[in-house]
């Protein structure tokens, strides 16, 4: 077979996965969203080469018959459109000379608006997952010396729900190496994992989510490097701040300092009423955050904060799984 010849066959196959993709898309998963017609008129106007209707039929038909996904969850089918997107993305020019660049263009824009609607179905549940739950920041200068690993180790055994790597002294690589370590001893634990300010970190190293702060990235932007199901919270120190982090589709809204934090000197004050005022109006969870530990959580619980975020309290523990542990449980009693 000459190289055109398997070009011509590879590009064939490919296209043959996005039309069966489509097919799949369109028939399972999109007709709660409303986008079915828009799929059924590019897959009809997508040529397969050496495609038969029927074998599109029956092919698509013992898919679901074998049972490999006949009611697929939203993870799943995102899945689905990232594939197509990257199958797209492979073709060039040349090799969807047949489909013109309009159809392309508008298969991209279709994908994309399906795969930020599953993305949404995927990130609600998991940031509701967050309510009731410790959140710990490892931070590697506020370890007392121990690696970052050891500590989130620790800190998932006895009972976080969440945790963020924050470091600011090392560099990209040995914080990505890091990052990837944490996501696999949270997906381990069942817990969350986030990392802070950089959304490629947080991408490469396939955590749950990027947490940003008011003079990081903006959401918007955060979002068109994240996968669409990879949540995103924000810091707020007033009121005004939480509402337009929740208008800019945060995930979870953290409020603090509440406390003197004795790991951030830098940061700006709000409170127990900034914190009641924000719970008492968001939809997403509240997430308090600055100075709480175990003597000071319960009057934090009492103003509605839906998780607790802690550094010195956790991290700067002498038996980090035994202060998670009764944090954890403070928490769950409230």
């Amino acid at each position: 077979m000459t190289d055109s010849e398997q070009r011509a066959a590879y590009v064939a196959a490919q296209i043959e996965a996005i039309h069966q993709n489509l097919r799949f898309l369109e028939v399972v998963v999109t007709q709660p969203i409303g986008l079915t017609t828009d799929l059924k008129t590019l897959r009809e106007s997508a040529p397969v080469p050496g495609a038969d209707a029927e074998r599109d039929r029956q092919a698509f038909a013992d898919v679901i018959e074998r049972g490999k996904n006949p009611q697929p969850t939203g993870l799943g089918a995102a899945s689905v459109v990232r594939s197509t997107i990257e199958l797209l993305q492979k073709l060039t020019p040349e090799d969807i000379a047949g489909l013109r660049g309009p159809w392309v263009d508008g298969a991209l824009k279709v994908l994309e608006r399906i795969d930020a609607r599953l993305g949404e179905d995927v990130r609600r549940p998991k940031a509701e997952n967050m309510r009731g739950g410790l959140y710990v920041i490892v931070d590697p200068e506020h370890t007392k010396g121990r690696p970052v690993a050891d500590v989130a180790r620790a800190a998932v055994a006895g009972g976080a729900a969440a945790i963020q790597l924050r470091d600011k002294v090392s560099g990209k690589a040995a914080v990505l190496a890091s990052a990837r370590e944490l996501a696999q001893i949270c997906a381990e634990g069942n817990a969350l994992f986030f990392a802070n300010d950089d959304a490629d970190i947080a991408r490469l190293a396939g955590a749950d989510g990027l947490h940003v702060g008011q003079s990081d990235m903006s959401i918007g932007d955060a979002r068109q490097i994240l996968s669409s199901d990879q949540l995103v919270g924000q810091s707020n120190a007033v009121f005004d701040e939480a509402i337009a982090s929740e208008s800019d589709s945060a995930d979870y809204v953290a409020v603090g300092a509440i406390y003197e934090s004795p790991t951030k000197s830098n940061t700006r004050p709000a409170g127990l009423e900034v914190l009641r005022r924000v719970a008492e109006v968001v939809a997403v969870p509240v997430v308090a955050i600055g100075g709480i530990n175990e003597s000071n959580v319960g009057p934090v619980l009492e103003a509605g904060a839906d998780s607790v975020c802690v550094i010195s309290a956790v991290a700067g523990a002498d038996d980090v799984e035994a202060a998670a542990k009764r944090l954890a449980d403070q928490m769950s009693l409230d």
